[in-house]
């Protein structure tokens, strides 16, 4: 199947560079049922990937174009982040039978710590602050959680009807990025985004013209601009000017994208086809499973 990517510049070169190491413009993801949900990358380079429905993180070190396990997770996995020197996730239970967790490894998979939310939430993106401190997007519950650096305990630092969800079953406050002392959470549902200061804990909307569709995976690009993943197959930028928001695409015609990260001068973005699990009768996916390079 032909996937056209449109660049707000160009197409996709057939290369990019990281210093001298030529990146592929895709990496290949193991098996018929990866279905990646979010992704993160360390200070290497290497890029870590989560299965939603696998319950593994695989990684690609910088320059490799065959993954490697770094976790073999029996729930699945959605928000992947890495933050010093630990893998943090996501730990979820797509049949919602046990609640979600957030767990933290080391970057070689050994398991440091977890923490269980309750049991109306539903983890789906994480955040880290200057501080060290945790962040995580509740879709279920319109709650932001925290635990600051060094915690022992997961503490809810707003809870509000505009970040939950518009209707039963429905997923709302989704990706989540932090920006100095702000943070700012998108929702899927509605494709609403707001900022949220930490400190008051004063939540604002963000009126983003076109309107988001869908968003997922969101990531700081520099101190006025962010980076999502709509579920429409586009990667778009979103500058922001007080409480107004101009979304501009970078790529179209991804395959329903789910998170994106930068690392090695690229954008690289994880095609979820989470719609195709979740369809009844659920539909064939088209392999292989994929992450991604963009050309910022």
């Amino acid at each position: 199947m032909t996937r056209t990517l449109l660049l707000a510049t160009a197409l996709l070169a057939a290369c990019g560079d990281d210093g001298d190491t030529p990146q592929p413009d895709l990496l290949a993801l193991p098996g018929g049922m990866f279905y990646p949900e979010s992704l993160g990358a360390d200070a290497d380079g290497t890029l870590y990937v989560g299965s939603l429905a696998t319950g593994q993180v695989v990684a690609f070190d910088d320059g490799a174009t065959e993954a490697r396990v770094v976790v073999a997770n029996s729930s699945g996995v959605a928000g992947v982040l890495v933050h010093d020197d630990k893998l943090w996730l996501c730990s979820v239970d797509t049949t919602f039978q046990s609640p979600t967790q957030i767990k933290s490894f080391g970057l070689d998979g050994a398991p440091h710590a977890t923490f269980t939310l309750a049991a109306n939430q539903f983890c789906n993106d994480l955040a880290f602050d200057d501080a060290g401190t945790l962040y995580a997007a509740d879709s279920f519950a319109g709650t932001i959680v925290r635990m600051p650096a060094g915690g022992g305990a997961l503490e809810t630092l707003v809870s509000d009807p505009q970040l939950a969800p518009a209707a039963a079953g429905a997923f709302a406050a989704d990706g989540i990025v932090a920006q100095g002392g702000t943070l700012y959470v998108n929702r899927f549902d509605t494709g609403a985004l707001f900022r949220i200061d930490i400190a008051s804990k004063a939540i604002t909307p963000i009126t983003v013209t076109p309107a988001l569709t869908s968003p997922d995976g969101m990531r700081v690009l520099d101190a006025n601009t962010l980076l999502v993943v709509e579920g429409a197959g586009r990667l778009t930028t979103v500058a922001i000017t007080g409480t107004e928001g101009t979304a501009t695409p970078v790529a179209t015609g991804l395959d329903q994208p789910t998170s994106v990260i930068v690392a090695r001068g690229s954008a690289w973005v994880s095609e979820g086809q989470l719609g195709r699990l979740f369809a009844m009768p659920p539909q064939t996916p088209n392999l292989p499973f994929a992450v991604r390079r963009v050309d910022l």
